[in-house]
């Protein structure tokens, strides 16, 4: 019994020393990793204090490593910070810059720290672009109106680059475009070297303010006898927008030819914006219907830039002239041509205006005529029988060639059955007269009721002045009730003086 009591206290003893070594084993072990912890975080401070204190100082860049900017801006370093053995050693900081703002590239700034073995050197890059467009300035106006039909003439432009300067407009692409609503856009293109574009547009509004185009079928004027049959033949209307409109077009008035008189007949057409176009016919019934007849004349012709705006003016008012004709060049034989098709008259005006040559004898003033007659019927297949004397049959200037060559001369033509003309109404568009007004006004003041007038007038090149007077002589005359006759070998010869 007291052996087993022994064991069972041996057993426990043994048990409660097992648990207390655990105990304190487990305690002993809790102490040591806190030990250690402490240790490695005590090296690690010692480390940084020793680094500050022996080792490279601390370096930081104010603001971006990689720095864009401007061209031509202004560059401000922002700089940087360092600091050594616990203190600011940024003043000691040395800065070194490359960067021209004035030239697009890449550049470094470098800043040297110094320490216990030298400086220690880091960078900031510094990229210089240019993002700015070009610059396109136009010539003229940057809104424009302009007709239908016509096109927009370029008032120009320039284009000014801020790093390339002045670009030439050979390196403008110009683009038209037209808009849904039909006006247009002008797109003047261009970029810089550095890929910069410029796209400037010049509007143009497409407005409509031309009136139709009206034309009377047949004669402006015309000489019926007492109840002659009148035939109206009507007028035609074209708009260049709204195309054919002759369907529109109105009559107001009417022609009694039992009754002698004036009649006018008045054509009326508007487009689809109110634009309207009149024309007229005049009608005079009777014998005594017509106030007198006027010849238009022209001198010194064919021209490639006059003769055909007369001759278009011609056609256009339903009338015809005659036209005293120089030599020619094989360019322009398409206008004598021209000139006989649509209903004119042609006459010899010689060969050369040069006095000193045509004035030199009588067979030279003769041939002359002759060698232009021999040109005109080879061009036209007839031959013409109507002159005017250069200067006129009454000029003073031959005498200081050949005296009496003239007189002589004439003589010589008449006895071919050559008639020669001169002039009672003068337009002065060969001399003082500078203007259409001018023109127009002396010829409508020299031509009297009651006779035949040929007005002398030119269609020499560039005479723009007579050219433009036209329409409005022709017009005056129809409204006077003048008759618009070509001179023929028939007509009455109407001449000045000789005086040589």
């Amino acid at each position: 019994m007291n052996g087993v009591k022994e064991r069972e206290v041996q057993e426990y003893k043994y048990r409660s020393d097992r648990n207390y070594s655990s105990h304190s084993n487990g305690k002993n072990s809790k102490n040591k990793l806190v030990i250690a912890i402490l240790a490695v975080i005590a090296i690690v401070i010692a480390i940084v204090l020793l680094k500050q204190f022996l080792g490279k100082p601390t370096f930081k860049l104010n603001g971006e490593e990689t720095v864009e900017i401007e061209y031509g801006t202004e560059y401000k370093d922002a700089g940087a910070t360092a600091k050594a053995k616990f203190s600011d050693i940024s003043d000691k900081i040395t800065v070194e810059s490359n960067v021209d703002t004035s030239k697009i590239g890449t550049y470094t700034v470098t800043y040297k720290v110094p320490n216990n073995n030298g400086e220690d050197t880091y960078t900031r890059t510094v990229i210089v672009k240019d993002t700015q467009a070009p610059v396109v300035t136009l010539t003229g106006e940057e809104n424009v109106e302009i007709d239908f039909g016509k096109e927009y003439e370029e008032e120009g432009f320039s284009v000014k680059d801020g790093y390339d300067g002045e670009i030439p407009n050979d390196k403008v692409a110009r683009e038209e475009r037209k808009t849904e609503n039909g006006n247009i856009e002008i797109h003047y293109i261009v970029s810089d070297s550095s890929s910069n574009k410029a796209d400037k547009v010049r509007y143009i509004k497409v407005v409509d303010k031309t009136a139709p185009e009206i034309k009377l079928n047949g004669k402006a004027f015309v000489s019926l006898k007492t109840n002659e049959e009148f035939k109206d033949e009507g007028a035609t209307a074209i708009d260049k927008k709204d195309g054919d409109l002759t369907s529109r077009i109105t009559k107001e008035g009417n022609v009694d030819t039992s009754k002698d008189g004036k009649y006018t007949i008045t054509y009326k057409v508007k487009d689809n914006n109110d634009n309207e176009a009149t024309a007229q016919r005049t009608v005079f019934v009777g014998e005594t219907q017509a106030t007198g007849v006027i010849y238009l004349t022209f001198d010194d012709g064919p021209s490639a830039n006059t003769t055909p705006r007369i001759l278009d003016t011609l056609k256009e008012k339903g009338v015809n002239g005659t036209f005293f004709i120089l030599n020619y060049s094989d360019a322009n034989e398409h206008l004598v041509k021209r000139t006989l098709e649509e209903g004119n008259a042609i006459g010899m005006h010689g060969y050369t205006h040069d006095y000193k040559v045509l004035y030199a004898s009588v067979d030279a003033c003769y041939q002359n005529f002759k060698k232009l007659q021999e040109k005109i019927e080879k061009t036209t297949g007839k031959k013409m029988m109507i002159a005017r004397f250069p200067g006129g049959a009454s000029n003073t200037v031959s005498r200081k060639y050949c005296q009496g060559v003239v007189s002589e001369t004439s003589k010589k033509l008449l006895a071919d059955g050559i008639k020669y003309f001169d002039w009672n109404v003068a337009s002065g568009d060969s001399g003082d007269v500078h203007t259409a007004d001018a023109v127009y006004n002396n010829v409508t003041k020299g031509i009297k009721p009651g006779r035949n007038n040929i007005v002398l007038m030119h269609d020499f090149s560039g005479n723009n002045k007579t050219a433009e007077a036209l329409p409005r002589i022709i017009d005056w005359g129809l409204a006077n009730g003048y008759r618009f006759e070509v001179i023929t070998p028939d007509t009455e010869m109407i001449t000045q003086k000789i005086q040589n």
